[in-house]
């Protein structure tokens, strides 16, 4: 059963952040401290969904943050389920969806909101992401092909050659990453939305567990012939560990959700889905085995 807050807010504010956290307390401290030193001057909600089984530091997030509004599943529902159950509480006329394992710069949120406001034709809008390092991480992506998943961000093609044009075209690693630019899709770990266009949308797929949603629902504002734009005006810190994502079940998900996107929008006959969703389960396989080696 889920614990939802008793009392709305009974009136709308300028933004709600919406943080699923699953297992990652610690990191969530820290994109909350970050949230709070935002220059943001609109009036602001914090929502954030816990997915966890467990996560012993969630009763320090209650009392360090008293200020955001917690909601605990008894069972990991996905991130896209997730994010959907934490929109529907929200009555921002915004939406920034947020990793946990994302830090904000001061500036982040105003530049986003006021990006928005002054282009009324953007369904979406996300900044630049940087490393811990501070080298660019690649967030935003041509929409996937049925290759895709050889020349992917951590693909062994892309880690063996990675100027490969496949890896180059997908990953848009030629773009120039200093230009404001329409793009196809923006990575999810910081994505901001019109709440109006998200609920006009249908909000996130949830045949997406984890992973993938975020190309879908980029997919579907383009179809609504609003924009999907990269705003490098501002940049956040995304740590993106990758421990979750060698779990087996996290990889299985993974690419059911690569069988559901392709299904959806790539046209073909039986014997091509057939065929495509072999490819697929193949590359699980090999994902799984590689990680019992690794």
């Amino acid at each position: 059963m889920n614990h939802r807050p008793s009392v709305r807010p009974p009136t709308t504010v300028d933004l709600s952040f919406i943080i699923v956290n699953y297992r990652s307390s610690r990191e969530l401290l820290r994109c909350l401290e970050s949230i709070r030193a935002s220059e943001f001057k609109g009036g602001t909600e914090v929502l954030v969904i816990d997915n966890s089984d467990v996560d012993s530091g969630i009763p320090i997030v209650r009392e360090t943050f008293p200020e955001i509004r917690l909601v605990r599943n008894s069972t990991n529902i996905g991130f896209a389920s997730a994010c959907n159950q934490a929109a529907r509480l929200a009555t921002g006329r915004h939406l920034l969806f947020v990793n946990p394992d994302v830090e904000l710069n001061p500036h982040t949120v105003s530049r986003l909101s006021a990006y928005l406001d002054e282009h009324p034709k953007t369904g979406a809008v996300g900044p630049k992401v940087l490393n811990p390092d501070g080298t660019l991480q690649f967030s935003c992506r041509r929409f996937p092909t049925v290759w895709s998943g050889l020349f992917n961000r951590y693909s062994w093609l892309t880690r063996l050659f990675p100027n490969n044009r496949f890896s180059r075209r997908y990953l848009m690693t030629d773009m120039d990453h200093d230009a404001t630019q329409i793009v196809d899709w923006l990575s999810g770990c910081c994505l901001m939305v019109p709440r109006v266009v998200f609920q006009k949308v249908g909000m996130f797929d949830e045949n997406y567990f984890l992973f993938i949603e975020d190309v879908d629902l980029c997919r579907t504002i383009g179809d609504q012939g609003l924009d999907v734009v990269y705003h490098p005006a501002t940049t956040i810190t995304h740590i993106s560990s990758k421990n979750q994502w060698t779990q087996f079940s996290t990889i299985i998900k993974r690419h059911q959700g690569m069988s559901h996107y392709h299904r959806k929008y790539i046209k073909g006959n039986f014997f091509t889905r057939m065929a495509l969703d072999g490819l697929i389960s193949l590359r699980c396989c090999l994902q799984i085995i590689a990680n019992v080696f690794r």
